[in-house]
């Protein structure tokens, strides 16, 4: 999703769903077994394509000294909590180099998607460093910005972002790594955490529980691991009668972001332990665009053994969940949905009747529900984002807009409280920042709440549930918020 699984998988929540694998079928206490649908995995190119940066029409100019590089600081061993925060601490004024990603969704159009998004990537990065500079930067630090651009038309995922790490780690030695990305890749947060970068992770699925004891630069300033998204969408489920001993639930899920792992060390032990029959499409992740070509065959497949075994509800995500509400409504299959966030690019893009059966259980605010029928007022950390990006001339009005905004100011807020803690190596950051958060008041999830824990590092601290109002022909949010699992 750029910033929605929806508009990205193209972006990514759940990045593509292409391949190999097998459905099974499980029930509580039973074997899982194969059902035998196979899908053909495609060919991957191995071009890398360039991280040229190019100016974006309309961005806001930023100045960037030839001599401001600071190298960044080696990793150091990986720790399981944050410690506390070190006080007193006076800036040394010194520069700071901060990678930031753009995202281009050059094949969004082979799918229809609406991607919600009113302006670059680039100018938005731009206007936002512009004005924290103008303001004295982050901690006293003035921000030096390194662009990497990235685009969900490249055929080769891994390659791209291979070359943006270099970028960012050999040729300027950025010290953190800030704001939404894709698609979630071992490969480039290995890349990182080797050479002591921080990334304060700010897109979806910032890896499963081992991903995150693995990579102890990485830190989720936005959502949970795949682990704590899938028990949020489960107990959302349960708490509001969409799931019981009755159901007959589907499970349509992939191999993105270490899925697999996360279904059978903590889905399949839930479902077990509540009773509830299931049957799971489970697919591996998505490599590059050429994989996405297989999407509607597969999800297509999916979709008529569902039907044909009586799945009465359907618990996905992305692009693969949208695709599969298109082959049901042409096959008149009506199923109920669950799925975390994301009910604003369903919208204009999933069938109507589809759509009345989503049941969503979300903590981004941007992303659940339209810009119109936002949950409680602008914030003050909302507004203040806002307002940065208005003063270069950029005003969101879509979505997305919302989403990257406030994913960005999350990012560099958290950033700048963690330069106060005298943090330097990107361990040490990602430390800070997780320690920060359970009393940061953000723009980005819920009510502003975040939280870390021992084997979740970061994250929202709430979810609320969000469902279609025949009204406004639109999604809401309806009762109250819950806790966020931990897994």
């Amino acid at each position: 999703m750029k910033r929605l699984a929806l508009a990205s998988v193209v972006l990514a929540v759940g990045c593509g769903t292409t391949v190999n694998l097998p459905p099974t079928q499980g029930q509580a206490g039973s074997t899982s077994g194969d059902s035998g649908l196979t899908i053909q995995q495609l060919p991957q190119d191995t071009t890398t394509p360039s991280t040229t940066d190019v100016p974006t029409a309309g961005a806001a100019k930023v100045h960037t000294p030839k001599d401001q590089v600071v190298s960044s600081a080696t990793a150091r061993s990986v720790t399981t909590s944050p410690t506390p925060a070190k006080t007193h601490h006076v800036s040394d004024g010194k520069p700071i180099r901060i990678g930031f990603i753009t995202t281009g969704v050059g094949n969004a159009s082979q799918l229809a998607l609406n991607t919600g998004q009113s302006y670059s990537d680039q100018a938005m990065w731009s206007a936002l460093v512009a004005e924290y500079n103008r303001h004295g930067g982050l901690d006293g630090h003035h921000i030096v910005p390194v662009y990497g651009a990235t685009d969900t038309a490249s055929s080769n995922w891994a390659n791209q972002f291979q070359s943006v790490c270099a970028r960012f780690t050999q040729d300027n030695h950025v010290q953190a790594v800030i704001g939404y990305i894709f698609v979630f890749l071992p490969s480039f947060e290995s890349c990182l955490a080797k050479q002591g970068v921080a990334h304060l992770y700010g897109g979806y699925q910032p890896g499963d529980v081992a991903d995150q004891q693995q990579y102890p630069t990485l830190v989720s300033t936005a959502n949970p691991t795949t682990d704590g998204s899938l028990l949020a969408t489960l107990d959302g489920g349960l708490r509001s009668g969409v799931l019981s001993k009755s159901t007959k639930l589907g499970l349509l899920l992939d191999s993105c972001a270490d899925g697999d792992r996360a279904v059978s060390r903590t889905v399949v032990p839930w479902l077990k332990a509540h009773g509830i029959t299931y049957e799971t499409v489970l697919a591996n992740c998505a490599q590059g665009a050429t994989d996405v070509a297989g999407l509607v065959t597969a999800i297509g497949s999916a979709e008529l053994r569902f039907a044909a075994s009586g799945v009465k509800v359907v618990l996905g995500g992305g692009v693969a969940e949208l695709v599969f509400m298109e082959a049901a409504a042409a096959q008149g299959y009506r199923p109920q949905y669950l799925m975390s966030d994301g009910g604003a690019a369903l919208e204009p893009n999933a069938p109507r009747g589809q759509l009345q059966n989503v049941h969503g259980f979300g903590w981004l605010p941007a992303v659940d529900v339209n810009p119109t029928h936002q949950p409680y007022p602008r914030t003050a950390a909302q507004k203040a984002c806002l307002a940065k990006l208005a003063k270069h001339g950029l005003q969101a009005k879509k979505y997305n807009d919302f989403l990257g905004a406030y994913a960005a100011c999350d990012g560099l807020d958290l950033y700048a409280k963690a330069l106060a803690t005298g943090a330097t190596s990107g361990r040490e950051i990602a430390t800070a920042v997780a320690a920060a958060e359970s009393s940061f008041a953000g723009a980005l999830t819920y009510g502003g709440k975040l939280q870390a824990t021992a084997r979740q590092h970061g994250g929202p601290g709430v979810y609320r549930q969000y469902a279609w109002s025949a009204a406004c022909s639109c999604f809401t949010y309806r009762g109250p918020t819950y806790p966020m699992p931990s897994p």
